[in-house]
């Protein structure tokens, strides 16, 4: 156990995490060249061990056969850390700079694991006078069967996409069937069919009997995203009733969701962007697109929307611009994007990028602390140096009070426009 504490607390352990940590984000970089953000972030920093990566630099190509990732890394760093602060713990005024650094370090380590583990990111798009009850992820995807259940309200069963695969067979007590998975395609492109040209269509029932599908590779361009697909067989009570196309293009195409009618009951199915429902509802009331004259420079977007929480009975206006995001309901609304809609360009549209992250105050804090750590650890090295230098410091007196209150006053400030910044005032 010793032996264990002593490694744990050796400055060479930390040396070699921050060495091993430089390498990650450089191999990280490199990697994004071939397999985008997404996936080499995926690999090399949401992973305990890489192994057999390939990489490319200045034309040259080398192969890493072998690496710690970037949890091992990070939780590593973070033992040693937190191991080196109990044990050198020494409970004096001198030492309090210090401990606060330390402190403030683990911290921001803790809220990073935090938000790698619980943060979800996910998008708003809507058009001016249009409201959504919903935010849909960038990355994601899912099968949605979608039943009326009275009253103005839906009910829907959803099959997480990582079920959607070749040959498998999915059933939920609430469907009255079984989904049958025929074909399934990472990302594809979808053309009108020509029946003397395309032959047989494969789906035999919806809009995919005049749809063909061109499957394309997995595609890593940060300003684009996969549109994947699947060919679905319904069978109920081991009887096909026929084949259907799902994929996200029919609702980006305006065709919707494709009607299914089995066991007396009417279910709406359709491949679509993972969704994640609120209490509330958002309405875009108006669109602000200024830029620089002259450039593509853009100046101010802003977003004013209304929050309609039937709940807490809370019905307001805000504007969501750059720097100002509107933080709700444990989210924090940023404004992304901005456009004019297809049809009717004198419409406008915004897309707001919506964070769930239950640690979001914790970098804010971390930062706090350690900021806090180094002043107080600076400050007491200062009074000394100056104490040496003129002679030792004189206690009392005007001169010192009015410098303390000008200290603590400027402290006070600082904090006081950190505050108000953090929560968007």
């Amino acid at each position: 156990m010793r032996a264990v504490w002593k490694f744990l607390t050796s400055l060479r352990l930390t040396v070699a995490c921050l060495g091993c940590s430089v390498l990650l984000v450089f191999f990280g970089t490199l990697a994004q060249v071939d397999e985008g953000l997404w996936k080499a972030q995926k690999i090399w920093f949401e992973s305990w061990i890489v192994i057999g990566q390939h990489l490319q630099l200045f034309g040259w190509k080398f192969t890493v056969p072998i690496f710690p990732g970037g949890y091992v890394i990070g939780f590593t760093l973070l033992a040693g850390l937190t191991a080196a602060f109990i044990h050198r713990f020494v409970w004096r005024w001198d030492k309090l700079g210090v401990h606060l650094t330390h402190a403030g370090v683990i911290l921001l380590l803790l809220g990073q694991l935090l938000t790698q583990e619980f943060a979800v990111e996910s998008y708003v798009d809507f058009k001016e006078g249009e409201t959504k009850t919903y935010a849909e992820d960038h990355l994601k995807n899912e099968l949605a069967f979608v039943r009326d259940a009275g009253g103005g309200q839906e009910e829907v069963i959803v099959i997480p996409e990582s079920m959607v695969k070749p040959g498998a067979e999915i059933r939920h007590e609430k469907l009255p069937f079984t989904v049958r998975v025929k074909t399934y395609g990472v990302n594809c492109q979808i053309r009108r069919r020509g029946p003397m040209v395309d032959g047989p269509a494969v789906a035999t029932q919806g809009a995919g009997t005049q749809l063909v599908v061109e499957p394309r590779a997995e595609t890593t361009d940060m300003d684009s995203r996969n549109l994947p697909y699947a060919f679905i067989e319904i069978l109920q009570d081991g009887k096909s009733l026929g084949t259907w196309l799902v994929t996200p293009w029919l609702g980006m195409l305006g065709a919707g969701a494709q009607e299914i009618e089995a066991g007396g009951q009417k279910l709406r199915a359709e491949l679509r962007f993972q969704r994640y429902y609120e209490p509330f509802a958002i309405t875009l009331l108006k669109t602000s697109n200024e830029i620089y004259r002259g450039t593509d420079i853009p100046k101010n977007f802003r977003s004013r929307v209304r929050i309609v929480d039937a709940a807490t009975r809370e019905a307001r206006e805000v504007d969501i611009y750059m720097n100002h995001p509107l933080r709700y309901a444990g989210l924090t609304f940023y404004q992304a994007r901005m456009g004019r809609d297809a049809d009717d360009p004198q419409r406008g549209t915004s897309t707001l990028q919506v964070v769930r992250n239950p640690g979001w105050l914790t970098p804010y804090a971390g930062v706090f602390i350690v900021a806090a750590g180094m002043y107080i650890q600076f400050r007491q090295h200062l009074l000394k140096f100056l104490g040496k230098r003129l002679g030792g410091t004189r206690k009392g007196g005007w001169g010192a009070i009015a410098g303390r209150l000008l200290e603590i006053g400027a402290l006070g400030y600082l904090l006081f426009k950190f505050t108000l910044k953090l929560f968007g005032y």
